[in-house]
């Protein structure tokens, strides 16, 4: 038998299961404030090299904006931005409830203790971001891409990640209630300590990941979505 060229040989780290962690932002160490109250966030706007606070104005919307090298602090919360870019920026204690991001772009990102309920990220790439004690119920991430993103101890009770494609995620202790993950599909993907009561499409869970106690633990519900009853032992009247 001919020896496989060097250059057609699997290396170790290809065959990985585990997910590849998260780049983190390049931001500044010290960024002069910015009201967002007084930002005039229109179509290709630019914002860089900033700490955003405060709240943008009630119905702003812009299309295609750029934001980056920033900390954000204040409310973005119901404002419409969609095709936002959004790159290398932490966001702490935000307040993102109902924005609709369709169609953005968010890479290299740290997200802590935000509030992003109901927010929607249809369509939207998320790449090298690590969201972190954020409540992400109601939000919609249908059809979107999520590439080196992890998840850990989030609220996502009834979010959609209906054909979303994950690769390279992990979701640590969040809470998955009810959540929608039908015709996504999965690759190096890791669910560890989380809650999936009736969550739902759970069959299309394939290819993703868990520790054999979690494996254990929801036991029932993949036997329930496989169509898989519990046999009775002999004379077992209960």
């Amino acid at each position: 038998m001919r020896p496989v060229p060097a250059a057609r040989r699997r290396s170790p780290a290809f065959d990985d299961p585990t997910p590849r962690p998260p780049g983190v932002p390049d931001v500044a160490g010290d960024l002069p404030e910015q009201d967002l109250a007084a930002l005039a966030l229109e179509d290709e706007a630019r914002v860089e090299h900033v700490t955003l606070t405060g709240a943008l104005p009630p119905g702003t919307t812009a299309r295609s904006a750029t934001i980056e090298d920033a900390r954000i602090r204040g409310a973005l919360a119901g404002a419409r931005l969609h095709d936002l870019h959004l790159h290398d920026a932490e966001l702490t204690g935000a307040d993102l409830a109902n924005v609709d991001l369709q169609g953005a772009h968010l890479s290299r990102l740290t997200i802590a203790n935000c509030r992003m309920t109901g927010a929607q990220l249809i369509e939207t790439t998320l790449v090298d971001v690590t969201l972190t004690g954020c409540r992400l119920d109601f939000a919609n991430l249908g059809l979107a891409r999520l590439d080196r993103v992890v998840f850990r101890d989030c609220r996502l009770e009834e979010v959609s990640l209906e054909g979303a494609q994950l690769r390279d995620v992990r979701f640590e202790a969040c809470d998955l209630t009810r959540a929608m993950v039908g015709q996504s599909r999965h690759q190096r993907v890791e669910l560890r300590g989380c809650r999936l009561d009736g969550l739902r499409a759970i069959g299309d869970l394939r290819g993703v990941a868990m520790p054999y106690p979690d494996l254990v633990d929801q036991a029932p519900a993949f036997a329930a979505a496989l169509g898989i009853a519990v046999a009775r032992e002999p004379g077992d009247d209960a």
